[in-house]
């Protein structure tokens, strides 16, 4: 998985700042979905780098809902 660091710094920007309540009640595709989202809206993505992407936050949403989870406490 090859994935440029400004990308990987974007996805952990929006997890940061995107309201925890609402990444908590999404579902593991819904979160990936929506960061992706995010990061296409501020940047080009190719499919490839989609597909790498959506592997990377897949394999981390737990942490990403650790992250929230604490925001929201």
């Amino acid at each position: 998985m090859d994935l440029d660091i400004k990308i990987i710094r974007m996805v952990w920007g929006f997890v940061e700042t995107l309201n925890p309540t609402s990444l908590l009640k999404l579902s593991d595709i819904e979160l990936i979905q929506k960061l992706i989202a995010e990061v296409e809206k501020a940047s080009f993505l190719s499919p490839e780098d989609s597909q790498n992407l959506s592997k990377y936050i897949g394999s981390r949403t737990p942490l990403i809902r650790d992250l929230a989870d604490t925001k929201f406490e």
